[in-house]
């Protein structure tokens, strides 16, 4: 039914260009739209974070010197014969120092994953606010179909005003009908062709806007009619249960990252260097010298905040949780009244035709009884609106009810956007 009422606008736009889908669309204005471009650029500052992280497994080298003169210095309490100890009061040292961590107690491992998980959770906040652009191409996009619709009832009425003119100037010209009867009809065609105006100048205006959403040109180009055969039951997949999913996994790494914190760590530690004194207290004079081995550094500071950090922790996921279910409850609630509207959009639609047939059924009949000079001009011209405002209502109700198709879409979400 829906390609019989569109067929002469589609193949308009067959002959002009290509075909393009109300998905296409959607997933060309998801492309063009300016914030999907900061997904690459959280992508990059993450890479930045985790490689700046990972480099805590490199070799440190740290260079340090002191020049001190000291107020007192070690002496011996007793002579010894041949001996002689006498250490400065001005000391210097010269020290280099490389070290190397062999375990960290896990912080780089979960630093790197609260790094990931949160890049992933403003990633997904992008997307959800990118989703919104998926309902307003699907509202200009139908509004093109409705217009379209709107010009082909137009043109059937144009048609058949035109077809009675030439009936009324043939009867007006053979003395049986009134001059006025052509006028009636002349009026009603210049609405005709006012109406088709302002029809075209709103095409040209939500095309223009669907042009500036998907970045391309889409005059000429068939737009192609959307499957009204949608309804409710599927799983939920909507980006924000996404952005829930990777919010708890960030919860999940900084719960890791807790553990990490009271661990003890350990290194390598090799140091070189020249001072005076070295190492041989009793030498006075410059010495070089290394030393050697594994250190070890425990901060238990962390156990005192551990216990509430946490409690906060275990209360945000249990939050993100709630929030979640609470989502999904509305969601599906929302689908529910939708799937109503579709419903309602379908038994209309069962009525039209009903209703069309009729009204043209008594056109046509109201045509044969003016011929015969039964009915006035003022009567057909009302038969003729009727059967107009009645494939005009069929066009409103096919629109409606794929704009509570896509509305109910919308409203579940695209499986094919959430599972990139």
């Amino acid at each position: 039914m829906l390609l019989i009422i569109f067929l002469p606008a589609l193949c308009r736009g067959q002959a002009e260009g290509g075909s393009i889908s109300i998905e296409q669309c959607m997933e060309l204005a998801r492309g063009n739209y300016p914030q999907i471009r900061q997904l690459d650029l959280i992508d990059e500052a993450a890479g930045y974070d985790i490689s700046t992280v990972m480099k805590t497994w490199l070799p440190h080298l740290n260079i340090s010197g002191k020049a001190t003169y000291q107020s007192d210095v070690v002496e011996m309490p007793f002579d010894i014969p041949g001996f002689t100890f006498n250490l400065p009061h001005d000391q210097y040292s010269l020290v280099g120092e490389i070290s190397q961590t062999i375990w960290d107690g896990g912080t780089t491992r979960s630093q790197k994953e609260v790094y990931s998980t949160t890049a992933e959770v403003q990633k997904k906040q992008v997307e959800v606010s990118v989703y919104s652009i998926n309902d307003r191409v699907a509202k200009i996009y139908l509004g093109i179909l409705l217009i379209d619709s709107q010009i082909r009832q137009n043109d059937i009425l144009a048609e058949s005003l035109e077809r009675n003119a030439g009936q009324v100037q043939a009867r007006i010209d053979n003395g049986t009908a009134y001059r006025t009867d052509l006028d009636m009809i002349r009026v009603k065609m210049l609405d005709c062709g006012q109406q088709k105006d302002g029809l075209l100048s709103d095409r040209e205006a939500y095309v223009k806007m669907l042009e500036k959403l998907t970045g391309i040109s889409i005059e000429g180009r068939e737009l192609t009619i959307p499957d009204d055969g949608y309804t409710a039951g599927g799983p939920v997949s909507r980006p924000e249960l996404l952005l829930y999913n990777a919010r708890l996994r960030q919860n999940e790494a900084q719960l890791r990252q807790l553990d990490s914190k009271i661990s003890p760590r350990f290194s390598l530690s090799i140091q070189g260097g020249i001072g005076r004194p070295g190492l041989n207290i009793l030498k006075n004079s410059f010495q070089p010298y290394y030393t050697a081995g594994v250190k070890m550094s425990w901060d238990i500071g962390a156990l005192y905040t551990r216990k509430s950090e946490k409690r906060k922790l275990d209360t945000q996921m249990r939050t993100i949780e709630s929030d979640r279910e609470t989502f999904i409850f509305n969601t599906d609630l929302n689908a529910t009244q939708m799937q109503s509207a579709i419903d309602k959009a379908r038994r209309q639609l069962d009525r039209d035709k009903e209703i069309i047939s009729l009204y043209e059924s008594i056109r046509e009949t109201g045509e044969e009884q003016y011929r015969n000079g039964t009915i006035s001009m003022s009567d057909l011209m009302d038969r003729i609106s009727d059967e107009y405002n009645a494939r005009a209502a069929q066009s409103v109700h096919e629109i409606q009810l794929l704009m509570a198709v896509y509305d109910l879409k919308n409203c579940t979400g695209y499986p094919e956007q959430t599972t990139r």
